[in-house]
């Protein structure tokens, strides 16, 4: 007799049931984790951005975050960020590599003459606000503000010389691991 070896159709059918089932169940999870880590990702680039931005209108023009208070900040992004579109209006600027930064003009004590005192963080005086999208308009255009849910939208304390993460919850989004 000439026995011949494999798996039956049924076997198959059963094992790729029971991938699918898993696939199911891990997949989802595995996407958000993804999609979280890109927007922290995003957010130390923006961080980054915006103080090298500040300081070189410092080295370059002798310039701080003092001279460029609330939506005056504008100006110094459309000098040394990588724009490809701005609005004056507004103080909205995209860069070239897909996000969007707004200046604000109010929020943490700011006022249009010069910068606030007592900043949240007690890292110095805070002269402009900004809020970063961190992948441009595209979704899901939510603020993060949880360590555990991690979305698009985060805002930035400009101080004098150096650009920090406005709030404790934020600046645990950044700087945890």
């Amino acid at each position: 007799m000439n026995k011949k070896s494999g798996f039956t159709l049924a076997e198959v059918l059963v094992t790729l049931m029971i991938i699918g089932v898993i696939a199911a169940m891990t997949i989802p999870s595995l996407m958000q984790s993804t999609s979280q880590q890109e927007y922290k990702a995003a957010f130390k680039k923006g961080v980054s951005m915006l103080n090298q931005a500040v300081t070189l209108n410092y080295a370059l023009d002798g310039l701080d975050g003092t001279d460029f208070t609330g939506t005056s900040f504008y100006n110094l992004m459309t000098q040394r960020l990588n724009v490809m579109s701005s609005t004056a209006a507004s103080a909205e600027v995209y860069t070239a590599d897909g996000m969007y930064f707004k200046a604000l003009a109010s929020g943490a004590g700011l006022s249009a003459t010069g910068c606030a005192v007592e900043a949240p963080m007690n890292t110095g005086n805070i002269c402009s606000v900004v809020s970063v999208d961190v992948n441009g308009m595209k979704g899901p255009n939510k603020p993060s503000d949880s360590t555990t849910k991690v979305y698009d939208i985060f805002t930035v304390a400009i101080y004098p010389q150096k650009a920090l993460p406005a709030t404790f919850t934020q600046s645990q989004i950044l700087y945890r691991k």
